[in-house]
């Protein structure tokens, strides 16, 4: 892995189109600025620090950083006060310099932050990085409006800006460290960083150099005042010398931009994986709904990171070995993961971290079993895992014997070859020379290393002899470090492949209107802003196709008699008010009513306990409904989220809603693999599947039928709705369908 000191001079990298390009003159043009932008951020010929110093601060350090690393282009200094500071000639203003400047980086106090912007202006620099503080971060209306005069620059001038409170960039290709640091090499590799926070970018780029773990691009965006993360992400995608991405986030600013991005990068199959802080309580929000009460922002990012392939991880350790883990040339072409271990307790807390995190270890072929017993010794175990004992490390016909039998295992698709602290391998030494082989040998399986500890890495000598070749990488991946963390990143790299086939068999639609989104808004706007009655959210529903339960509106007890013997008994009774959101707790629900006095004395005591419970509520009618009797009870919501917008949750209905909160998420669009996969994170799943009490598995093809119609409902009622809840829906045994028996719509404030 080569270092940007070592690197010798290349070429730009290429930015070729992976997604879909606007056609009209105006997208061209954007397209270009934006390309121009990033290439004079990451491949300028002409840099200036602006605040240049020759004393020890942020200016000095990322001044001293770009001379030192080799970078080829010009470097300026702007201070009134020099002529002259690190060997680069020095100017007053910027725009005193005689040669256009490419990228300025800016690190003067907050007050003179837009005087140097308006010398870029005159001076044409074509993109601005601003690593002062003391704008948007402050609790301070001054510093507030700083940085909404930064983002209108941008805008007015096209000038595009990084930061402020960033700690600026680096492009090892360019040979270019324009980046606070205690830097002495930043190894050249396939990963790209993008951090909304500066300093974590040390604790990313700084650990791995002794792993050989390399960087294309690092990125420090800090508050983001025109130029986002995920304008970064899109340039990392589209650029061909990175191969993974990684992204420190507190907040998407624009997540219809994040969609984008995920769906090209899927499309070149990159992967993105994201920190995404925010789990706290103090990160949800509360909403009023059933539905709503159990949906946070936190929970919509996990199902929005779900559902477009974005790779969730929790710490920078569990990153780092992550971004290891796709270096790999091909993804897992199954679930399967066989591991080999020199030791049986090894074994053992494997197989209990690979319960605990959901990776699979499938138990071995009759036929691998057969294969595996003449080669380990009868103190070893034969298993997955597999402990091969210590005599493995001086006989490396068991290590052969090993590799071979799990490659050749059908089940087997993840081969991993477990060390008990980092330590490199000596591809001269037999067993080097047996694992060198492996990843040509069977081309369609993925090897990785696994160390059950961090730490150094370790020179892999053996027996006192200086190793010949040591490595640190196996098949171009480096090799993991930490049992749980590269367990997690082996079930990332797993999903992700699965991830990329379920979308090559069945791409995401584009959230279109359907051909009846009118007539749905139509009955929304018709309840002129109150929310509509279970009959008309269903007449709703209904034009969606989705199942509603048999009914009519009766306004005397004669007219529920009529209804009750043309719908058949037992029949439910329900009182009509727009006015009673949740007729249950107003005594306005009877169930399992039979014979024409109870019907009669049913309809007289839910009108006056609804009268009783809202003295002041308009009282429409009575429902006659049709009894779904049997099945089981389901939830399915929708609910707002300030960023994402529609969010939908299916789970255990009824009266346990509140209670168990068996919930899963997504948003729409929706498709059936989306649908199946919220039902299968669903605690409650083995009920659903199987049945329980002699009750059969319930019909869950009609549930995920009904949500990829309810997704559509949702798309088409967007900016109309805040808020529907559709509970319970009752799901029959396998074959007989599902009913939604209640519904409510909320229409949004102020919708038209």
């Amino acid at each position: 892995m080569e270092s940007v000191h070592s690197a010798p001079g290349s070429t730009p990298a290429t930015v070729p189109a992976s997604g879909p390009r606007a056609e009209s003159e105006t997208g061209l043009a954007l397209d270009a600025a934006f390309h121009r932008t990033m290439r004079a951020l990451f491949y300028p010929e002409r840099v200036a620090i602006v605040g240049a110093t020759p004393q020890v601060g942020f200016a000095f350090n990322i001044h001293r950083n770009i001379l030192n690393f080799g970078f080829q282009g010009e470097v300026y200094g702007v201070n009134p006060k020099y002529q002259e500071v690190l060997g680069s000639a020095c100017y007053p203003t910027l725009d005193a310099i005689p040669h256009r400047i490419d990228q300025a980086i800016i690190v003067v106090p907050s007050h003179a932050v837009l005087g140097v912007l308006e010398q870029a202006e005159r001076a044409g620099v074509t993109a601005v990085n601003i690593i002062t503080s003391g704008f948007g971060e402050q609790d301070d209306e001054q510093a507030r409006q700083r940085q909404v005069a930064i983002r209108e620059f941008a805008r007015r001038t096209g000038i595009r800006v990084v930061g402020p409170n960033c700690l600026g960039l680096v492009s090892t290709p360019a040979r270019l460290v324009a980046k606070s640091g205690p830097y002495t090499t930043v190894a050249r590799g396939p990963i790209s960083l993008v951090f909304q926070s500066g300093l974590l970018t040390y604790s990313m780029i700084i650990p791995p150099q002794d792993r050989e773990i390399g960087f294309t691009y690092v990125v420090t965006t800090g508050n983001e005042a025109d130029l986002e993360a995920a304008d970064f992400m899109r340039f990392c995608v589209e650029d061909e010398q990175t191969r993974v991405i990684g992204c420190f986030i507190e907040q998407f600013r624009d997540p219809q931009k994040l969609l984008q991005v995920a769906e090209q990068a899927a499309d070149a199959g990159k992967p993105i994986v994201v920190l995404k802080v925010g789990r706290s309580e103090g990160g949800r929000r509360a909403a009023l709904a059933h539905t709503g009460s159990l949906v946070g922002s936190d929970e919509v990012i996990d199902a929005v990171m779900r559902q477009y392939g974005l790779i969730r991880v929790s710490t920078l350790d569990e990153m780092i070995e992550t971004l290891a883990a796709f270096h790999s040339k091909r993804l897992p072409k199954g679930p399967g993961v066989g591991t080999i271990f020199v030791s049986g307790g090894a074994g053992g807390l494997i197989s209990d971290l690979c319960q605990d995190l959901g990776v699979s270890l499938p138990a071995l072929a009759p036929e691998t079993v057969a294969r595996l017993k003449p080669v380990i010794p009868p103190y070893g175990t034969v298993g997955n895992p597999l402990d091969t004992t210590g005599q493995a490390a001086t006989q490396p016909e068991i290590t052969e014997g090993s590799l071979v039998a799990m490659a050749e295992d059908p089940s087997i698709h993840t081969v991993v070859y477990g060390q008990a602290y980092p330590n490199k391998i000596d591809l001269d030494s037999p067993v080097g020379r047996v694992i060198k082989s492996m990843p040509e040998r069977y081309p369609d399986k993925v090897f990785l290393v696994l160390s059950l500890v961090t730490g150094k890495m370790h020179d892999g000598s053996r027996w006192g002899q200086p190793p010949v070749e040591p490595v640190t990488h196996w098949d171009g991946v480096p090799f993991l470090q930490g049992a749980e963390n590269g367990l997690r990143a082996i079930g990332a790299l797993i999903r992700y492949a699965d991830f990329l086939r379920a979308r090559q068999a069945e791409p995401r639609p584009h959230p279109e209107p359907s051909a009846v989104a009118e007539q749905a808004r139509a009955l929304v706007r018709a309840s002129g802003g109150r929310p509509l009655v279970e009959r008309e959210a269903k007449t709703v529903l209904s034009l969606y196709g989705i199942p509603v339960t048999r009914e009519r509106l009766a306004t005397s007890p004669e007219e529920a008699l009529v209804a009750a013997r043309e719908i058949g008994y037992p029949v439910v009774l329900k009182v009509e008010s727009p006015d009673i959101a949740h007729k249950t707790e107003a005594g306005g629900v009877l169930l399992g009513v039979t014979g024409e006095d109870a019907v009669r004395q049913g309809f007289a005591r839910i009108v006056e306990n609804a009268r009783r419970h809202a003295p002041g509520a308009k009282v429409a009618g009575v429902l006659v409904q049709e009894m779904a009797a049997g099945g089981r009870e389901l939830i399915v919501g929708m609910t707002v989220d300030p960023a994402f917008g529609p969010a939908i949750a299916v789970g255990l209905g009824g009266i346990f809603v509140e209670l168990l909160r068996d919930v899963a998420l997504g948003v729409p669009p929706l498709t059936r693999r989306d649908c199946r996969a919220m039902l299968a994170r669903l605690r409650a799943a083995p009920v659903l599947e199987t049945g329980a009490r002699g009750t059969g598995p319930a019909d869950l093809d009609a549930v995920v039928d009904i949500l990829i119609r309810f997704s559509q409902l949702c798309i088409d009622l967007q900016g109309e709705v805040s808020e529907i809840d559709i509970n319970p829906l009752v799901v029959f045994e396998r074959g007989l369908g599902a009913k939604v028996v209640d519904c409510l719509i909320v229409p949004a404030k102020g919708a038209r």
